[in-house]
Order: C-alpha cells, then sequence, then structure tokens
C-alpha cells in the first residue's frame, strides 16, 4: 500500500509539470506570433513632386497658370497671365493679365477677378471673355506702380468692369457640368449680362438644357439662343 500511494503521488506530480508545460508553452506562442499590427503591410506609392500631385487630384499648379497664353472666347490669342493675387486665407482672387496691344490697347497690366478666369490645364491656356470695351472701362496699371488691392472702390471697379466675363465663365461651367457633350462645345458671348450661345448641339431638348442652365447664372438679364440642332445619324 505504501508503495501504491507513493507511484500515486508521483504520477500526479508528472500530470501537474505537463498541464504547467503546455500552459507555458501555449503562452510563449501567443508571444511571440505576430500581432496584426506587426504584420508588414505594403506602403502606398508616395508622390514625390507637385506635377504628380496635381494629376492625381485633379488641382492645377499656380507655375502652370503664371505665364500661360490668355484667348478671348473665340480662342485668338489674347495676351498672357503675368501673376496671381490671393487673399490671406490663400485663395486667388484676381489673376494679373497683359494684352500687349491686343485690340490697340497699350502695354498695362489688369486684374481680372478670378471667377471670370477659365483654364484648359491639359493645354495650358486660359481663357477668357475680353473685349476692347471690357479693356477701355477696366482699370489697368503699369508694371511699376501696382494698386492698393484693399481699396474697395477699386475692387468694385473691378468687378462691375469684368461682370460680363463672369458670367461667360459661369454659364461655360453650368454647361460643361451637363452629360451631354455638345454642351462642352457651346460658344457662349456676353454683353451687358445679355447671353448668346452659339454653335451645335444633338437635339431640341440639349438647346432648351442650355438656356435653363444659362438663365439659373447670377447676373443674366437674357438669353439669346442661336444654337443649331443636328442630330447625330447612326449608319
Amino acid at each position: 500500500m505504501r508503495k501504491l500511494g507513493v507511484i500515486l503521488r508521483l504520477l500526479a506530480l508528472v500530470s501537474l509539470v505537463g498541464t504547467t508545460g503546455v500552459q507555458a508553452g501555449s503562452e510563449q506562442e501567443k508571444a511571440t506570433a505576430p500581432s496584426k499590427t506587426d504584420i508588414p503591410r505594403k506602403a502606398s506609392q508616395q508622390i514625390q513632386d507637385t506635377k504628380r500631385f496635381a494629376e492625381n487630384t485633379g488641382l492645377f499648379r499656380a507655375s502652370t497658370v503664371i505665364g500661360s497664353n490668355v484667348k478671348d472666347a473665340s480662342g485668338k490669342d489674347a495676351g498672357k497671365v503675368e501673376d496671381l493675387m490671393l487673399d490671406f486665407r490663400g485663395d486667388i482672387v484676381y489673376a494679373v493679365l497683359s494684352f500687349g496691344g491686343f485690340l490697340g490697347i497699350g502695354d498695362k497690366l489688369y486684374a481680372v477677378p478670378w471667377n471670370a478666369v477659365m483654364i484648359d490645364r491639359d493645354k495650358r491656356t486660359v481663357f477668357v471673355d475680353v473685349k476692347k470695351e471690357t479693356l477701355e472701362r477696366a482699370p489697368g496699371f503699369p508694371k511699376d506702380k501696382w494698386p492698393d488691392a484693399n481699396d474697395r472702390e477699386w475692387g468694385t471697379g473691378i468687378r462691375r468692369s469684368w461682370s460680363d466675363a463672369s458670367i461667360t465663365a459661369a454659364v461655360k461651367s453650368k454647361l460643361a457640368s451637363e452629360q451631354a457633350s455638345t454642351l462642352l462645345k457651346v460658344n457662349v458671348d456676353t454683353t451687358n449680362g445679355v447671353v448668346a450661345l452659339n454653335g451645335t448641339v444633338d437635339s431640341d431638348r440639349t438647346k432648351q438644357r442650355a438656356t435653363a442652365l444659362t438663365r439659373q447664372v447670377q447676373g443674366v438679364r437674357n438669353v439669346i439662343n442661336n444654337l443649331r440642332v443636328e442630330s447625330t445619324r447612326v449608319n
């Protein structure tokens, strides 16, 4: 009996040691097993220059605008972007343009409200609905004597002088937001708040839509829709 008791105690001791070893091994495996946060992740591709940043975000770089050619609403060469003027928040307020003899205008600079500027980023071209009458009444300034941009009277005069150009840009933006691709090619011309639409569209519905969108733009007094309907034929 005494030997039997000793054997039972030895078996219990062996069982206890084995269980402890299993628990210790399990804890060690947990400690050494890599967690989800320890697994290395594939690093995302980093954008290393502003050009690629602009391409990936849809934004544009100021350096691609400054120095760009300026064309009028009909696509004719008109001038050049000399500089950009920003407010204290960093928002662009004016594009400073030179028209170098365009329409007989002298070599002066003009601050054009940013909402009157249309940009074709791919072609590095700036479009502004500029006319001789606009340049004659708009306050220009020599290259060596810039105006005080904080002068409210000067700012009011700028916005008033370029109001037609701002309307044209807003109408073009409205038309471009539509799915109808033919509206992208519509020529827009504004004179004293009266907007003339010229070009071709694919249907009467698109033509009527162009008028409705144009009327939504603030400052539009009337719409003259000269758009021609040319149906697309499928062979």
